[in-house]
């Protein structure tokens, strides 16, 4: 049994677009700069960042699979829970989409997106929304935050509050830039998904941080 890893890790659409929307809170612009996609499984977050960047790198468990990837795209193999084989002071833009909640120690891992990331450059991540109205439910009921149920273990072992996020962030160094939500769950045994205009009802939370110059 693989504790928090997946052979094929993919997030939802919507993060990807919170990922995109992230970039368009930077002022700044990132020609010839390096972006990182940290647990990005089969790369379809590097490709899009590509578009963005001149170069990317995919850190991951089973990099050493990806043979499938664009030149401008290099793979590296990493278990994240792991010191990160990537040099201090290197990467300008971290994204991690979907990968915290998979990781043994998350105080760890921010501290590793913080040491990657040159000064002023940012980090980006999301994970399941446990303040979503169903995880609420779902936690209320039966203990277990709706992500975070049998079904999704020994994959999803770490659920993080927003306040969680926030104050790992700030241990590792890194200032809270902004917050986004996204995606819309179905309400338990249905297929209706409520408007996500409110932190709530969204499945998913993303924070943007900065490192400090």
């Amino acid at each position: 049994m693989l504790i928090g890893k997946q052979e094929i890790g993919v997030s939802p659409d919507h993060t990807k677009r919170m990922a995109m929307s992230a970039i368009r809170l930077v002022p700044e612009t990132f020609p010839s700069r390096l972006a990182m996609d940290v647990g990005g499984g089969e790369g379809t977050l590097a490709r899009m960042l590509t578009e963005t960047f001149t170069s990317v790198t995919l850190l991951d468990y089973n990099a050493h699979k990806r043979d499938d990837l664009p030149t401008r795209i290099s793979a590296i193999q990493c278990d994240l829970n792991l010191v990160w084989p990537i040099e201090d002071n290197t990467v300008d833009f971290a994204f991690s989409l979907e990968v915290i909640e998979h990781i043994e120690n998350p105080r760890h891992f921010l501290r590793e997106m913080a040491r990657i990331v040159t000064p002023g450059g940012y980090v980006f991540i999301t994970t399941p929304n446990i303040h979503n109205l169903w995880s609420v439910i779902a936690f209320a009921l039966r203990g277990q935050h709706r992500y975070f149920q049998d079904s999704s273990y020994p994959a999803h072992i770490t659920p993080l509050s927003k306040i969680d996020l926030h104050r790992i962030g700030r241990e590792a160094g890194l200032v809270v830039k902004g917050e986004l939500w996204g995606g819309r769950d179905p309400a338990p045994f249905t297929s209706i998904r409520l408007p996500s205009f409110i932190h709530q009802l969204s499945s998913t939370i993303g924070i943007l941080y900065m490192k400090p110059l």
